[in-house]
C-alpha cells in the first residue's frame, strides 16, 4: 500500500523534522495493547513478523504489547497514562472516554465488521429475533453486541427490557448457551464459531442493523508531542496489511494457529471484516450512530463532535 501526498508529507515532516530525536528518546518505551480476538488479523501479522520492533528500533523505542482486551480497561489505561496505544478500540468505547475527558484521538480505523457480530442460539433454541420475547440472552453489555441485540429487538418491534439481558464476557456467553443456561447469546469470531460448530445457530447479524467501527487511538498528548511515533505505528500497521494482501495464505496460516482454529474458518472470517486504515464519512455516520445509541440507553450523556474531538485530521488522509 502506498501513502497518499498528504500522509507522505506528514510522515516526512513528523519523522525528520517536527520533534529532535532527543524529545523522542523521552519515551523509552512504548506500551501498545495486543488485541487478537475476535479475528484481528493485522495484530496478529504484527506481532508474528516483529514490525512494531522493526519500526521502532530506528528511534531507539523498546515496544511492550500488554493484552487487554476490554474496551473499558484500555481506556483507562490510556487515561492513566499506562499505554501510549490502543491498537484494537471499540468506537463505542473510544466515544465513551472522549466523552467523559480522557485525552484520547483516534488516529486510524481498524476495522469494520458488521457480519462477525451475532446473535446465537441452540439448535432446539429461539428461532426468530421475535421469539426471544421472555427469554434470557447473555452478551456482553455496552458494547457492539449490546448495540446489535438493542436493533435486532426494535425491528422486531420489542426492546431490551423485553429480554432478560445478562452481562457476560463472549467465553462465558457462550460456555452458558451451550450448557443450555441461557436462550441465546451475542457472540462474534471463534466463539460464534464454536456455538456453529456444536449445531447452534445465528438468528441474526449485523448486517444490514449496523456497522461496527473499531478504531486505532492514542493518547492525545503523544500526538501532539511525538507525531513521530504516531506515523511509526503506521507503517508497522501497513506493512502487516502489505503482507496480508502479498501472502494471504501465510496470513491465514498465523491468524488460525492464534485463534486455535483451522484454516478454512480464518478463510471465513476474514470475509467479515474490512481493515482499510483511512477514517471516512461513513466511519464517522457509524460512530454518530453507536454515540445516539448510547445516549438512549442512558450510557452517556455528554454527546461529543465525532469529527472534531475524537478523530485526528491525519485519518482522514491514510490510504
Amino acid at each position: 500500500m502506498k501513502m497518499s501526498v498528504r500522509l507522505a508529507a506528514f510522515a516526512a515532516a513528523a519523522i525528520l523534522a517536527s520533534v529532535s530525536q532527543a524529545n523522542a528518546q523521552k519515551i523509552e518505551t512504548l506500551r501498545v495493547t495486543y488485541v487478537a480476538a475476535p479475528f484481528n488479523v493485522p495484530s496478529i501479522v504484527m506481532r508474528a513478523k516483529g514490525y512494531l520492533d522493526e519500526a521502532y528500533r530506528p528511534l531507539g523505542i523498546r515496544v511492550e504489547s500488554p493484552e487487554i482486551t476490554s474496551g473499558a480497561q484500555q481506556m483507562q489505561a490510556l487515561a492513566a497514562g499506562e499505554v501510549h496505544i490502543a491498537s484494537v478500540l471499540g468506537g463505542s468505547s473510544a466515544i465513551l472516554g472522549r466523552a467523559n475527558g480522557i485525552d484520547v484521538k483516534a488516529i486510524a480505523t481498524y476495522s469494520r465488521g458488521a457480519k462477525a457480530y451475532m446473535i446465537m442460539t441452540r439448535a432446539d433454541g429461539p428461532g426468530t429475533i421475535a421469539t426471544l420475547k421472555g427469554k434470557t440472552v447473555a452478551g456482553p453489555k455496552g458494547t457492539v453486541l449490546h448495540q446489535l441485540l438493542a436493533a435486532a429487538l426494535a425491528k422486531n418491534g420489542l426492546r431490551l427490557t423485553d429480554v432478560e439481558h445478562v452481562n457476560m464476557d463472549l467465553p462465558s456467553a457462550r460456555a452458558a448457551l451451550l450448557a443450555g443456561k441461557v436462550d441465546a447469546a451475542t457472540l462474534a469470531g471463534n466463539n460464534a464459531l464454536a456455538v456453529e460448530k456444536s449445531g447452534g445457530r445465528a438468528i441474526a447479524s449485523g448486517d444490514g442493523l449496523l456497522d461496527p467501527t473499531a478504531v486505532i487511538a492514542v493518547r492525545g498528548e503523544l500526538l501532539d508531542k511525538h507525531p513521530q511515533i504516531v506515523a511509526a505505528y503506521l507503517v508497522a500497521h501497513r506493512k502487516a496489511l502489505a503482507f496480508m494482501k502479498a501472502e494471504p495464505e501465510e496470513a491465514l496460516k498465523l491468524a488460525a494457529a492464534d485463534q486455535k482454529i483451522d484454516i478454512e474458518d480464518a478463510r471465513k472470517m476474514l470475509t467479515y471484516y474490512d481493515f482499510a486504515l483511512r477514517v471516512t464519512d461513513r466511519d464517522v455516520a457509524n460512530l454518530a450512530a453507536d454515540q445516539d445509541f448510547m445516549i438512549e440507553a442512558g450510557m452517556l450523556r455528554n454527546r461529543i463532535d465525532i469529527r472534531k474531538d475524537l478523530i485526528a485530521p491525519s485519518a482522514f488522509a491514510l490510504e
